[in-house]
């Protein structure tokens, strides 16, 4: 079986803590074959918000810490690169402009906080009515990234529950079914696809992103592009629990799942 994980943070990430060598190598020891960096590029500041302009100021280090990596590693692993672009839809020209640079194998399209919200990291989370309702509005603006077109998958749907539940509130998107149906169905129209991360099976979430009740929706929906990824920001969690994705998606009925190169979808056969 082919291990791959597309969705992994270097030191190039604020909340990184290791070079893109040592994190590719760590999932060349565990078995991975197909792996790609995908570093914060994130339009608003997690605290406030607000726009951040320098958001991509760091691709230059970005493409010299990859280029460094792929000479070090020998080919021991296909190392490839991308972006965890977050919030693009809160700045259409700034994002098209990014999406646009060269060297991009793989862009996933994430929603860490909402037009005028902190990352949902940061709210201090009051009532279950509150939990309900910005994750509504959750769901409304993955329409605004979609129909942006600057990204290749949706990234972690379903992110605001790790926090709501370390709040007291257990909240998903129950009650959002048919949002996510025309969602899903706007991405598989558009060419585009979403990823299942599997960082919430290490943590008290105790799920993927999106849980398997939202990964059936997308499938039944037409979904075929689906990329895997651990979300690991550490050596020590690369390529952690992509064999329990691939069966979940066996599960839900998906016969392939995706990777990327040159923002283009490969295949390959679960």
């Amino acid at each position: 079986m082919i291990l791959t994980d597309f969705h992994t943070h270097s030191y190039c990430s604020d909340d990184g803590v290791a070079s893109m060598h040592d994190m590719a190598l760590a999932g060349a020891e565990r078995g991975v074959s197909i792996m790609c960096i995908t570093d914060h590029v994130d339009i608003d500041h997690f605290e406030t918000g607000g726009l951040n302009p320098d958001c991509f100021s760091h691709w230059d280090r970005i493409k010299e810490e990859y280029a460094l990596a792929v000479e070090r590693l020998g080919g021991c692993i296909d190392l490839r690169l991308g972006i965890e672009f977050g919030e693009a839809n809160h700045a259409p020209g700034m994002a098209q402009s990014i999406a646009e640079a060269e060297g991009l194998d793989f862009i996933i399209g994430s929603l860490h906080n909402l037009w005028d919200y902190p990352d949902f990291f940061c709210i201090r989370y009051k009532s279950e009515q509150e939990c309900r309702e910005l994750a509504k509005k959750y769901v409304e603006e993955h329409f605004e990234l979609v129909r942006l077109g600057c990204l290749d998958v949706l990234g972690h749907i379903g992110y605001a529950k790790r926090y709501m539940k370390r709040r007291g509130f257990d909240i998903g998107l129950e009650g959002l079914e048919d949002r996510l149906e025309a969602l899903f169905k706007l991405v598989s129209e558009s060419g585009k696809g979403i990823e299942l991360n599997t960082s919430g099976l290490r943590d008290n979430t105790g799920t993927t992103f999106p849980e398997k009740w939202v990964l059936k929706l997308y499938r039944e929906a037409g979904g075929e592009i689906i990329t895997v990824g651990s979300d690991s920001h550490r050596p020590e969690d690369v390529g952690a629990n992509i064999e329990d994705a691939y069966e979940l998606l066996r599960e839900v009925g998906f016969k392939y799942f995706t990777v990327f190169k040159n923002r283009k979808p490969e295949f390959i056969k679960l």
